[in-house]
């Protein structure tokens, strides 16, 4: 059954969904309720450059910014691989910014399935998750988290600003 509703949207992006009875499903970012932070991934293919931007965003549970990363992958991949690098980059930059406790999120449901172990990865990915897996183990607690697109803007526009890049900028 199919619910009427209306989306209100600024530049085509829906802010939320009005359902009856006015309802509200709010499409945002939310902030981390355990752990204490929360790092927001995201990629993007330059198809003209053959190149991939991402994204990475460090927020605490009030919302302040920690930390932020665009880098640029000299690689011509695919989305499945470009996010699965993303999501790579967000374990190492929680890495290097000292980060032990945080929900790693981002808007490729396959990755995050397959982080959690609730379904199978692609092959030309398989290696890469598991390597994340492994390396999770490092951290006190690492929580994977699946956002709608339209909640991971911030990653988004990060992933995209690194198309100026020569390499990566924090």
């Amino acid at each position: 059954m199919f619910l009427p509703f209306e989306a209100e949207e600024i530049a085509g992006i829906p802010l939320s969904v009005k359902l009856p009875d006015n309802k509200q499903l709010e499409i945002n970012w939310t902030p981390p309720t355990s752990p204490s932070y929360k790092n927001n991934v995201d990629a993007t293919i330059f198809l003209a450059q053959r190149n991939v931007g991402v994204g990475v965003i460090v927020r605490d549970r009030v919302e302040n910014f920690i930390a932020g990363l665009s880098k640029k992958i000299q690689a011509p991949l695919g989305t499945i691989e470009a996010e699965v690098k993303a999501f790579k980059a967000g374990i190492i930059f929680a890495k290097e910014t000292g980060i032990r406790d945080f929900v790693l999120e981002g808007d490729s449901l396959v990755i995050v399935q397959a982080l959690k172990e609730w379904s199978h990865a692609p092959s030309s990915v398989s290696p890469l998750i598991y390597e994340m897996l492994v390396e999770c183990h490092e951290f006190r607690n690492v929580v994977f988290s699946h956002v709608r697109r339209q909640g991971n803007k911030s990653a988004y526009l990060l992933a995209k600003q690194a198309f100026g890049l020569a390499d990566f900028s924090t």
